[in-house]
């Protein structure tokens, strides 16, 4: 199921100088995909403004449940990828079976094309799953936010 919630927003910044005040308007648009059974999304972020408008960047995120038979500890990692972002982040959030939060890690890159964050469990319990929240940050683009899922 894919659901996309579209916001936009205006933002009024004023600058004084002596005693004038100057006023901009700075548009800014945010995209949420909630995609709450894939482990993996791309999707493409569009310029807002005029020197922008037209040019899209390809943003792709995915969560990875890792539950090896013999070795490691259970493991979740997510990570976001694109064309340099001015932020650029993947948190890992892992949840029981019983739907309590085992724990979560997030890593967070400015002017980055990567950032990954990978949550271990050290429990004997085996958790049931992992959500994924990715975000990409440009200035004169949309802000695309993604949440992915996987199951251990």
């Amino acid at each position: 199921m894919l659901k996309k919630l579209f916001v936009v927003g205006t933002v009024f910044a004023s600058l004084s100088i002596g005693n004038s005040t100057i006023a901009a308007e700075i548009e800014s648009e945010t995209t949420v995909t909630n995609i709450s059974s894939l482990s993996e999304v791309s999707s493409l972020t569009s310029g807002i403004s005029g020197e922008t408008s037209g040019k899209k960047i390809k943003c792709s995120s995915k969560v990875k449940a890792r539950n090896p038979i013999f070795g490691s500890p259970t493991s979740a990692t997510a990570t976001s990828s694109a064309a340099v972002e001015d932020t650029i982040s993947a948190k890992v959030r892992v949840y029981s079976s019983k739907g309590g939060l085992k724990g979560q890690k997030t890593d967070s890159q400015k002017n980055s094309t990567y950032a990954g964050a990978t949550y271990t469990d050290k429990s004997n319990n085996i958790p049931a799953t992992a959500f994924g929240n990715q975000t990409y940050v440009k200035k004169s683009y949309k802000t695309v936010v993604h949440e992915t899922k996987d199951k251990f």
